[in-house]
C-alpha cells in the first residue's frame, strides 16, 4: 500500500535507456571518483534574494468549489490552479508518503538534486557531488548563499537535521526505511532499532562544514541521484520546529527553501503557495501563485477543469478516455507511470491464511479481460508484481496470468474444495477500496471474476482514501484492492517495499525473501542484482502474499496554455518550471 495515490509516492537499477532519459550515467557513479553537475544554464543563474513576507493565518475551511479572495488572483499576478483530487493526508515532509503531496513537497522544499521538466536529474540545492570507487560514499556540496524562506541561512546540517527525524523512532514516519534500505545508511537501522537509546552520530550521514554532507552507505545504491530530491531528503528548519513541533508545517509557521512558501491549507477546499523570494532561482520562476484544488470526485473536477476554473487535472474519469481524445486532443496526457495495482491478502486472517484458498483467488483473475472490458483506463495487464519497465529484467509471473475461463474455474474451484469450500460452503470474501471510480470499478470487477470463476460469495467495501488505509492498519481486513507507485524504476523500490523493515502492515517476513534482498543490496553489478531481486520477486509471488493486476499510467488534462509540462515517467511536473502563454 505503499506511496499510494497514494502513499507515494510515497512511494532500483535503471536500464540504459532510462540512465540516458534521467540524465544519469550509471558507469560514472561506478568508475569515476568524482562527478561534476553540468553547469546550470543561463536561466538558471542565481539572483539576489529580499526579506520573505510575514506568512498568512490558515483561515477557516470553505467549500471546494468556491474562489476566496485569497485564492482570486491579482493584478498581473501569474496564477496556475492544479487539481489535486482528495485533500492532502499531511504536508509534513518528512511524514509524508503521498504521491500527490509529493507534488506540493517538491513546489516548497529542494533536495539536494532536482529534476526538470523531463523528471532529468540535476543540481538542486546542491551544486555538485562526488562519489568513491566502491560508491559506498557520497558527497554533497551546496550552493553558495542559500537561505531559508524567512532569511536564515540554509547549511548542510539542515539536511543531516531531516534525515535524523526521518530515522527517529519518535516521529514514527513510514518513510524511516528509506534510509534503512532504499539508501542503506551505516548505523540506519540500528538507529531505528535502538528506539529513543540511539545516538544520531552513529548514523552514515554528516555535516563537515556548512556547505558539505556526506552520507555512507552499508551498500551501494546505482540510483543515488533519484532519491536525494525534495520528495526523500527535505530539509528541517530546526528553529522552527523546536519552537512548533509538528504544527511547524502550518501555514503560519512554516519555513522551507523551495522555490514557494504556503500561505493557506484550507481543509476540503485548497493549499495556496507564493513565490519564495529568497530561492537561490526565484528569478527564473514563472508562475507567482500556485493553487492546489481539492477535487474529490474526478467527475467533478473534469467539469471544473471544462470550466476554466483548473489549469490542470489530477486524474481523468477512465470512462471517458476516448471522447475526451476525439474532445480535447493534446490536452489528455496519457503516460506510463511507475505504479503497479494488485490485491493484497491478510496472511494472518483464516481462512486467508491457507495458500490454496490465497492461490485460487488468484486464478480466479482474468487480468486481461479486466483491463479491457471492465476498467479501459489505458492500464497493462501485469503477470508480475513490479513494473516491467527495465528490459534488462526479467520479470517473475505468475503461472495462472494465461490461464482459460475453463481452467480458471476449474483448478480455482479444485483449490477451494480442498480448503473446506464450495457451493453448500461458498467462502466469503470483502475487497477493501477506496472510492476513487477506477479502484472501486477495478474491485467490483475483481468480485464479479470471483463469483463467475469459482463460486465466491464476494463484496466491495469502498470507502474514502484514509479510512480505506486505517481499515489496513487496523488489520481485520479480508482481502486488499492495494497498489504502489515507486520511487524509480524497476522492480528495487516495489521489492523492498514489502519487506516488514520497510511495512510492518502486511505482517509478513520471509527468510529467504529477506536474505535474498540482502544479497541484492550488496551487489554493483547490474545483471547480478537484478538476478537475486527476480529470485525475491518469485518468492514473493509463490507465498501469494499478493497476485498481481495492472502497471497504471498517468492521466492528466493540461490547458494548451500550460507551458514546461512534460510527460515523464516519474509524473513530476515541478511547478517552478512552469509558466502561461496566452
Amino acid at each position: 500500500m505503499g506511496q499510494v495515490l497514494s502513499r507515494g509516492l510515497g512511494k532500483t537499477l535503471l536500464s540504459a535507456a532510462f540512465a540516458v532519459a534521467f540524465g544519469l550515467t550509471l558507469g560514472a557513479c561506478e568508475e569515476k571518483k568524482e562527478e561534476q553537475a553540468a553547469e546550470q544554464p543561463a536561466q538558471q543563474e542565481t539572483t539576489a534574494t529580499q526579506p520573505a513576507p510575514e506568512p498568512a493565518a490558515a483561515p477557516a475551511a470553505q467549500p471546494a468549489d468556491t474562489q476566496t479572495a485569497a485564492t482570486a488572483p491579482a493584478s498581473g499576478e501569474v496564477v496556475l490552479t492544479r487539481g489535486f483530487g482528495a485533500s492532502p493526508d499531511t504536508l509534513d515532509p518528512h511524514m509524508n508518503f503521498g504521491a500527490r503531496e509529493g507534488w506540493i513537497q517538491d513546489d516548497i522544499y529542494e533536495g539536494l538534486t532536482a529534476g526538470n521538466e523531463k523528471g532529468e536529474m540535476g543540481p538542486g540545492a546542491a551544486e555538485k557531488w562526488e562519489t568513491s570507487d566502491d560508491g559506498l560514499t557520497w558527497t554533497f556540496h551546496l550552493r553558495d548563499g542559500l537561505k531559508w524562506s524567512n532569511g536564515d541561512p540554509l547549511v548542510a546540517q539542515d539536511f543531516v537535521n531531516g534525515v535524523i527525524r526521518q530515522l527517529d523512532p519518535k516521529t514514527a514516519s513510514p518513510r524511516a526505511y528509506y534510509f534503512s534500505s532504499l539508501i542503506p545508511l551505516v548505523g540506519g537501522q540500528e538507529f531505528i532499532d535502538a528506539a529513543d537509546k540511539g545516538d544520531p552520530k552513529t548514523v552514515g550521514i554528516s555535516a563537515p562544514d556548512d556547505k558539505t554532507i556526506v552520507m555512507k552507505l552499508k551498500a551501494p545504491q546505482p540510483n543515488m541521484l533519484l532519491l536525494v530530491e525534495s520528495y526523500h531528503i527535505p530539509p528541517l528548519h530546526k528553529p522552527s520546529f523546536d519552537k512548533f513541533a509538528t504544527d511547524f508545517i502550518k501555514p503560519e509557521n512554516i519555513v522551507s527553501n523551495g522555490a514557494y512558501m504556503m500561505t493557506e491549507n484550507v481543509p476540503q477546499s485548497h493549499v495556496t503557495l507564493v513565490k519564495n523570494p529568497n530561492y537561490w532561482n526565484v528569478a527564473n520562476v514563472k508562475i507567482d501563485k500556485v493553487i492546489y484544488m481539492v477535487t474529490e470526485d474526478d467527475q467533478t473536477e473534469l467539469k471544473r477543469y471544462k470550466a476554466g476554473e483548473l489549469d490542470t487535472t489530477n486524474e481523468v474519469p477512465s470512462d471517458q478516455l476516448e471522447a475526451l481524445k476525439s474532445e480535447l486532443g493534446a490536452e489528455l496526457r496519457i503516460t506510463p507511470y511507475l505504479e503497479s495495482q494488485y490485491i493484497s491478502f491478510n496472511v494472518t486472517k483464516a481462512p486467508f491464511d491457507n495458500i490454496k484458498v490465497r492461490q485460487a483467488l488468484a486464478i480466479g483473475i482474468d487480468r486481461q479481460v479486466l483491463q479491457d472490458k471492465i476498467l479501459k483506463a489505458g492500464y497493462q495487464a501485469n503477470c508480475g508484481y513490479s513494473p516491467p519497465n527495465d528490459p534488462r529484467y526479467q520479470q517473475p509471473q505468475v503461472p495462472e496470468c494465461n490461464m482459460t475461463d475453463a481452467e480458471r474455474s476449474e483448478k480455482g474451484k479444485a483449490l477451494l474444495a480442498e480448503a473446506g469450500f464450495g457451493p453448500d460452503n461458498p467462502l466469503k470474501v470483502t475487497i477493501e477500496s477506496s472510492t476513487d471510480n477506477t479502484s472501486k470499478k477495478m474491485a467490483e470487477g475483481v468480485a464479479l471474476m470471483w463469483k463467475q470463476y469459482l463460486g465466491v460469495d464476494a463484496k466491495v467495501n469502498a470507502q474514502e482514501f484514509q479510512a480505506w488505509m486505517n481499515t489496513f492498519y487496523a488489520g481485520g481486513w479480508d482481502v486488499l484492492n492495494d497498489n504502489l507507485i515507486g520511487d524509480m524504476p524497476g522492480p528495487e523500490s516495489h521489492l523492498i517495499y514489502m519487506r516488514p523493515s520497510a511495512e510492518s502492515g502486511y505482517n509478513w517476513k520471509n527468510d529467504e525473501y529477506e536474505n535474498l534482498m540482502n544479497k541484492a543490496s550488496e551487489q554493483s553489478d547490474i545483471a547480478k542484482r537484478y538476478e537475486l531481486l527476480a529470485q525475491a520477486e518469485k518468492v514473493l509471488l509463490d507465498y501469494y502474499l499478493v497476485t498481481p493486476l495492472d502497471v497504471t499510467t498517468s492521466r492528466h488534462l493540461v490547458k494548451p496554455k500550460v507551458k514546461g509540462w512534460e510527460n515523464n515517467i516519474l509524473d513530476t511536473h515541478p511547478s517552478k518550471l512552469i509558466r502561461i502563454e496566452n
